[in-house]
C-alpha cells in the first residue's frame, strides 16, 4: 500500500522548479570556484563534486581572497555568497519540511518539529501557496544569474581564469 499525500500539483511543481533551480545556484557557484582554483576543469570538478552547498561556499570565498584579495568587487561578491546562504537555508525549510492540507484551498501547510539544546523541543508551522513557492523559485533564478553575470565580469576582468 502506498501512502498519499495531499500536497496539490501545482504546489508540487513550485517545490520541483526550486529544487532544480537551486542545482543551477549550486552550478553556478561551482563554475566560479572552479575558475578561481584555475586547475583545469576536471579537476576543479573533482575538488568541488562532493562538497555540501556550505563547503562550497566557503571555498569559494577562500580561494577569491586568496586569489584575488580585497578588491572593488569583494563587497559585491561578498552579498552574493550570502544571498546564497539564505536562499539555501530557505530551501532547506521546503525541501526537509512535512507537508500537509492548507487552511485554505490555495495553500500548504509546511511544518517541522526541531529539538534544539537552547530551546527543547519545538513545532514550526507555516501556510503557504503555490505564488510564494514560485517567487522563491524565481528569487534562486535570478541569484543565480547573479552568480554567473559576476563571474563573467572576473573573466572579463582577468580576475579568473575563462578556461578553468
Amino acid at each position: 500500500m502506498a501512502l498519499q499525500h495531499p500536497v496539490p500539483d501545482e504546489h508540487l511543481k513550485q517545490i520541483g522548479d526550486i529544487t532544480v533551480s537551486f542545482a543551477l545556484l549550486e552550478s553556478c557557484i561551482q563554475t566560479l570556484a572552479q575558475s578561481l582554483l584555475g586547475v583545469g576543469q576536471r579537476l576543479g570538478q573533482v575538488v568541488t563534486a562532493e562538497l555540501s552547498f556550505k563547503a562550497l561556499r566557503a571555498l569559494t570565498v577562500s580561494l577569491y581572497l586568496r586569489q584575488i584579495g580585497d578588491d572593488e568587487h569583494l563587497e559585491a561578491f561578498r552579498e552574493l555568497i550570502r544571498r546564497a546562504g539564505d536562499v539555501e537555508a530557505k530551501r532547506n525549510q521546503i525541501t526537509h519540511s512535512l507537508w500537509g492540507a492548507g487552511t485554505e484551498a490555495e495553500s500548504i501547510t509546511r511544518f517541522k518539529t526541531t529539538a534544539k539544546e537552547k530551546h527543547g523541543i519545538c513545532f514550526h508551522f507555516e501556510s503557504v501557496t503555490s505564488q510564494q513557492l514560485a517567487e522563491f523559485a524565481q528569487e534562486i533564478k535570478v541569484l543565480a544569474g547573479d552568480v554567473q553575470k559576476f563571474w563573467i565580469l572576473l573573466v572579463q576582468t582577468g580576475k579568473a581564469n575563462a578556461s578553468y
